[in-house]
């Protein structure tokens, strides 16, 4: 059975977890927007929309802010359906 609290956590999209996550980190850094961009030469603007859930980053424009926040991306690829 599913805790509810983790009920929510799967109930909002891929992109709005990941977005929270970055967000989380950067303000645990102490990290404003700018800096983020400044250090791993990602557009403010790009980071601002993957944050708020509006963006389809590519994986390595993950990488290159999950590597400044000491963060790491994981993928599980699993069959669904018959």
């Amino acid at each position: 059975m599913i805790a509810k609290e983790d009920k929510q956590i799967y109930d909002i999209s891929t992109k709005k977890r990941v977005g929270k996550a970055i967000t989380c980190r950067r303000k645990e850094l102490q990290l404003d927007i700018l800096e983020l961009s400044n250090f791993s030469g990602v557009s403010s603007s790009i980071i601002s929309n993957i944050e708020n859930g509006k963006s389809n980053a590519t994986i390595n424009t993950l990488e290159k802010i999950l590597d400044i926040l000491g963060l790491e991306l994981n993928i599980d690829i699993k069959k669904v359906r018959g």
